[in-house]
């Protein structure tokens, strides 16, 4: 068993972007990791320790509205560059200005992609988790769905999902329900519908020199195959990592390899960050 000098604590961020629901553990490199849409800080709970045990400083934060951080009711209030800003807000507190290596979850890529493109220098690297950073139709599909049946009945439009959910894993039965209590409606309206305009273009990204990791589950049908994964990383000369054994939340499904994937990535990082060229002969 995996133990901490310091447990995984709860805390509130305060920035000035407004206050944050928190979960953090450990010491060293700061590590945020973003939530995706109906997600939580909670989705990462099995990778802090691990993060931890790595020598990091992990942070898993809840958007704006979302479960325990405080937000609007107002849909419009959720836009790509506020919640971005969100973010770089958090990375600028727990980094106490140096930059972050940002893990994000599906639609939370999005999110982590749009402030990497405004501001690389804040963004050590960034790992997007089951996410391909464009969405597909059947994403697009699915949350203008969830938009319109919160639009129409509140959070209890999206009761009947998560019930299904409830059905397939049973053990965060409380967690599912309790967050879509919690969440701001005008969240679930707002994130959603941000996800389905447009984003940030992926060769903006590899256009700022912020390193970039693929991970997802091999077994993923909610965002793409095994093959799509490839190709998109390829874009950035690198490959994809294809976790097996594990689904659309492959942080959940396989945290170990998740978390090995992650601190080798990081490491790496690091390394080539080292690494000064020769001085020119005088």
């Amino acid at each position: 068993m995996t133990t901490l000098e310091s447990p995984v604590r709860d805390v509130m961020l305060e920035t000035d972007r407004g206050r944050f629901a928190a979960c953090r553990a450990g010491s060293g490199e700061p590590v945020v990791l973003v939530a995706g849409y109906l997600g939580s800080k909670e989705d990462f709970a099995p990778l802090l320790p691990l993060l931890a045990a790595a020598g990091y400083a992990a942070w898993a934060v809840d958007h704006h509205g979302q479960h325990e951080s405080p937000g609007s009711d107002d849909p419009s209030a959720y836009t790509l560059s506020a919640m971005a800003q969100d973010l770089l807000a958090v990375i600028g507190e727990v980094g106490e200005g140096e930059p972050a290596h940002v893990v994000a979850h599906c639609a939370g890529a999005a999110v982590a992609h749009a402030a990497a493109v405004a501001l690389p220098r804040a963004v050590r690297s960034f790992a997007p988790l089951g996410s391909l950073l464009t969405g597909s139709e059947k994403e697009t599909a699915f949350l203008t769905w969830c938009a319109d049946a919160v639009a129409a009945e509140g959070a209890a439009g999206l009761h009947t999902l998560v019930d299904h959910w409830v059905r397939t894993d049973p053990d965060r039965a409380d967690l599912m329900r309790a967050r879509l209590s919690t969440t701001r409606t005008g969240h679930l309206i707002g994130f959603a519908r941000l996800l389905c305009g447009p984003r940030a273009g992926v060769g903006e990204l590899a256009g700022s020199g912020v390193p970039l990791l693929f991970v997802h589950g091999a077994d993923d049908e909610f965002t793409g195959s095994p093959e799509d994964y490839q190709r998109t990383a390829r874009r950035f000369g690198r490959d994809a990592v294809a976790v097996e054994g594990a689904g659309h939340c492959v942080q959940l499904d396989r945290p170990q390899e998740t978390a090995a994937a992650l601190t080798g990535f990081w490491r790496a990082v690091s390394a080539d960050r080292r690494r000064v060229p020769a001085a020119e002969g005088r």
